[in-house]
């Protein structure tokens, strides 16, 4: 495990050497004006450009992961391609995926969401520039 308050430096060891990266992403972003806006659930909601940004300059490939609870204590991990190189794909397109992704795993499994999670703690501003889709 790695800090995400300083990621790009807690990296840097591994860089040069081969890895799975794996990112849990339901997170907000500090830095609301430096995001991608997307509405999630008719809400304009920032969704962080980090790691969309380091899969494209890697040229990395991205697999998201879609974790089916089954019974109480037996859980079903799915595993989708969604590239195998991110930087084929122009910008906020792989966010845009992700974004897609969640909502669609919220829609089929609403009780493995966190509802307490803050998700819309920020308010959209026009100065963010546009809300993506």
């Amino acid at each position: 495990m790695i800090p995400a308050t300083d990621m790009k430096n807690a990296f840097l060891p591994w860089r040069n050497r081969q890895h799975a990266l794996v990112l849990v992403a339901d997170q907000n972003p500090g830095h609301p004006g430096n995001s991608y806006w997307f509405s999630f659930f008719g809400k304009p909601t920032p969704f962080i450009k980090g790691p969309e940004r380091s899969a494209r300059e890697k040229k990395c490939p991205v697999v998201f992961a879609f974790v089916k609870k089954i019974k109480r204590g037996y859980y079903h991990t799915e595993f989708i391609l969604i590239t195998d190189d991110a930087s084929m794909m122009p910008p906020a397109e792989l966010t845009g995926k992700y974004v897609d992704f969640l909502k669609n795993m919220v829609i089929e499994q609403p009780e493995m969401w966190l509802w307490s999670h803050r998700r819309w703690k920020h308010e959209w501003k026009p100065e963010f520039g546009e809300v993506v889709r």
